[in-house]
């Protein structure tokens, strides 16, 4: 082999070395804003045993990366409030427990801004990576009632659905609703669908058939997943959605190094010999 054969094939090698890196999966940051009204006991129990299921589809594929937060609303002493930061479905699971069921309105507007930090002087706040997607996912059965400055306010003013829509057009947040009745989804259906989200029948998640919750899981799931891969599509410039660089393995890159330098010393020789 000659000299220009050997320096080719060290070339072909660096070149295939350098691959580009895996593409690192999406990051997701979701916050279940969940009713305590007495009649979501049900649901609540089912969010805490499925949370796991519902967090195995979404990351499973490693397309995504996920952290779980959890806002109680309805109760009136505090409303909204926070019951765990971003964590994982084993944390979220153990927070989730302290749902309460005593709620006698439902200001879901209010509750889904807390979500998104932008309630007036709020305190606490949700630790959003600066490069995730964010998404918020409320479960109710009632339309939006009780959003009043005293149980908090943007602006200086009650949460209402246009300063909602506002607040999450400046977050690009994705809004899903699990919902029941008509006049509940009336209530939320043009903020969801406004913000790339889907209704999804509470019916199905509020009942002890562990069958139907787990199906019911399992299709939402799904849907969350390709959700969040269909915006990075509609948003490729947005943080969460830019791609890797490629980067040279370490490794392969210093015994290319050190093939080079025999290389030339090998030359050095036989160009001395003649």
């Amino acid at each position: 082999m000659n000299i220009k054969q050997l320096f080719s094939g060290l070339l072909l090698g660096a070149t295939i070395a350098v691959s580009p890196a895996q593409a690192a999966p999406i990051l997701s940051d979701i916050v279940f804003v969940v009713d305590e009204s007495g009649s979501m006991g049900n649901v609540q129990a089912n969010l805490r045993t499925n949370i796991g299921l519902f967090a195995s589809i979404l990351t499973g594929t490693n397309q995504v990366n996920a952290q779980y937060g959890l806002v109680g609303y309805g109760s009136s002493s505090p409303a909204p409030r926070m019951l765990t930061d971003f964590t994982d479905a084993s944390s979220f699971s153990s927070a989730a427990q302290g749902l309460r069921t005593n709620g006698a309105s439902e200001p879901g507007y209010t509750a889904t801004a807390f979500a998104l930090n932008a309630l007036d002087n709020q305190s606490p706040t949700f630790s959003f990576r600066s490069n995730a997607v964010k998404n918020i996912i409320i479960l109710t059965d009632e339309p939006s009632n009780g959003d009043s400055t005293s149980r908090g306010a943007v602006g200086g003013a009650a949460v209402s659905e246009s300063i909602l829509s506002g607040l999450l057009t400046s977050n690009n947040a994705l809004y899903n609703g699990v919902l029941r009745r008509s006049s509940t989804i009336t209530s939320y259906q043009q903020l969801i669908t406004d913000h790339g989200g889907s209704v999804f029948d509470l019916n199905q998640f509020n009942t002890t058939d562990q069958t139907v919750v787990q199906n019911f899981v399992t299709n939402f799931a799904n849907k969350k997943l390709q959700e969040t891969l269909d915006f990075c599509q509609l948003n490729p410039t947005d943080p969460a959605c830019q791609p890797s660089t490629s980067v040279p393995e370490p490794s392969s890159l210093a015994l290319i190094g050190l093939g080079l330098l025999g290389m030339g010393f090998r030359a050095r020789r036989k160009a001395a010999a003649a």
